[in-house]
C-alpha cells in the first residue's frame, strides 16, 4: 500500500480536484513504450513503404552526379546549385518520414492523456530550480525503487527484443552471406527482407509489452495519487474556504454595485414605486440620452433605501405599480427602457417636469398589460 513521507499510509482514491492539480502539473498517466512502440512499428513500416520511392531518387542523383563528374566545373554557382539539389533530394526523402513520426507521436501522446496544456509545470519556481538540483536528482536517478524499476525493465526490454532481433539474423544469415554474389539490386531486396523481418516481429513484440506497461503505469498512477484521510481532510477544509471566500468576494461585489446604484438615485428624475415592493429610478437627460435609463431598482428592503435616498434629495416618487412591477422584471440598471414603455415612462417624465416647472399637473396610472410583456 502507498504511504506519504511521514509512514501514514495512503488508504484513499484521489479526489478529482487532486487529480485537476496533478494533471496541470504534467503529472499523468502515461506510457513512454507506447509512443515508442508506434514509432518503431509504424514508422518503420512507413520508411519502408516509401523505400522504393527513396532509393529510385537515390539512385537517380547520385547516377546523375557520377556521370558528370568528370565534365563538373567547380564555380561557386555551379557549387551552390549542386548543394541546392542535394538539400532538396534529401527534404523529398526525409521530410515525409519526419511528419509521419510527428503525427505519430501526437495521435500516441494525446490518445493516453488527452490535449491539456500543463500551466503549472512552467509557472510553479521549483520548476526552473529542478536542473540545478544536481545532487538531489542524481540520488533519485541512481538510489530510488521507480529508478532501479525502470532500468531493471529497460534492460529486460533490450534482452528480449534483441533476442528476437539475433533470432531473425540467425535464420537468414546464411541468405545474408551469399548477397556477396548477387547484383546489387538483389542484395538491396534481400536485406529489406531480412530488415522488414526484424521490423514486424520486433515491433509486434513490442506493441505487447507497450500495451502491458501502459496498463502497468495507470495502475501505478492511480496508487501514486491516493491520499491519506488527512489529506481528504485538509482538502475539504481548504475547498470550503476557498468557496466562503469566493461568497464574501460576490457579497462585496453586490454591496459596492448596491452602493453605486443607490449613489445613482441622488440624481434621478423620478422614482416609480409599487408603493412598497417595488422601486425604480429614471433618469432622462435630454442630448446625453437617447431614451429613458433605469440608474437603480430595487425590491422591499432595497425599494425602502432608494425612497429615503429620493425623498433625502426631493426626487419626485410617483406611485404607479404596473408600471414599476414591468421596469424592474424588465430593464436591468443602466439600461435603456425598452420601447415598449416609451409611452407610459414618458407619461411620468412629462407629470413630473410640469412639476418641476410649477404648473399645475396631475397623473393617473398607466394601463399596462402586464400578462401580455410576459412579466410574471
Amino acid at each position: 500500500m502507498a504511504e506519504n513521507k511521514d509512514g501514514t499510509e495512503k488508504t484513499e482514491e484521489a479526489t478529482v480536484k487532486r487529480l485537476q492539480d496533478a494533471r496541470e502539473k504534467g503529472q499523468v498517466s502515461k506510457s513512454q513504450d507506447v509512443t515508442t512502440a508506434g514509432i518503431l512499428l509504424i514508422g518503420g513500416l512507413v520508411v519502408f513503404a516509401l523505400g522504393k520511392t527513396m532509393f529510385v531518387k537515390l539512385r537517380g542523383f547520385f547516377s546523375s552526379a557520377f556521370s558528370t563528374a568528370g565534365q563538373f566545373d567547380f564555380t561557386d554557382a555551379n557549387i551552390s546549385l549542386y548543394l541546392l539539389s542535394l538539400i532538396k533530394m534529401l527534404a523529398e526523402l526525409l521530410l515525409p518520414v519526419f511528419f509521419a513520426i510527428m503525427i505519430l507521436v501526437l495521435i500516441t501522446e494525446i490518445s493516453q492523456v488527452g490535449l491539456k496544456i500543463a500551466t503549472k509545470k512552467w509557472s510553479e519556481p521549483e520548476t526552473w530550480m529542478k536542473p540545478f538540483k544536481l545532487l538531489s536528482g542524481l540520488k533519485r536517478v541512481f538510489f530510488s525503487t521507480r529508478s532501479l524499476f525502470e532500468l531493471a525493465k529497460g534492460s529486460a526490454k533490450i534482452l528480449v527484443l534483441g533476442g528476437v532481433a539475433f533470432f531473425v539474423i540467425k535464420k537468414n544469415l546464411e541468405k545474408m552471406i551469399g548477397v556477396v554474389e548477387l547484383p546489387f539490386i538483389k542484395v538491396a531486396q534481400t536485406m529489406a527482407d531480412v530488415g522488414f523481418e526484424i521490423l514486424t516481429k520486433v515491433g509486434g513484440l513490442y506493441i505487447l509489452i507497450a500495451t502491458a506497461d501502459f496498463f502497468w503505469q495507470r495502475w501505478k498512477f492511480k496508487q501514486d495519487m491516493k491520499m491519506t484521510k488527512q489529506e481528504v481532510k485538509d482538502e475539504g477544509k481548504q475547498m470550503e474556504g476557498d468557496q466562503q471566500v469566493k461568497a464574501k468576494l460576490r457579497a462585496m461585489g453586490r454591496s459596492m454595485i448596491r452602493k453605486k446604484m443607490i449613489a445613482g438615485v441622488a440624481n434621478a428624475d423620478v422614482v416609480i414605486t409599487n408603493p412598497t415592493h417595488f422601486a425604480v429610478a429614471i433618469s432622462y437627460k435630454q442630448g446625453e440620452h437617447s431614451a429613458p435609463i433605469v440608474v437603480a431598482k430595487g425590491v422591499d428592503f432595497l425599494a425602502l433605501k432608494i425612497r429615503e435616498v429620493a425623498n433625502e434629495n426631493n426626487v419626485t416618487i410617483v406611485e404607479d405599480p404596473p408600471l414599476a412591477r414591468t421596469l424592474y422584471k424588465l430593464v436591468e440598471v443602466e439600461q435603456e427602457i425598452p420601447e415598449v414603455l416609451f409611452k407610459a415612462v414618458a407619461q411620468v417624465l412629462a407629470y413630473v417636469f410640469q412639476l418641476k416647472a410649477g404648473s399645475f399637473a396631475s397623473y393617473s396610472k398607466s394601463d399596462i398589460d402586464e400578462n401580455e410583456l410576459n412579466v410574471t
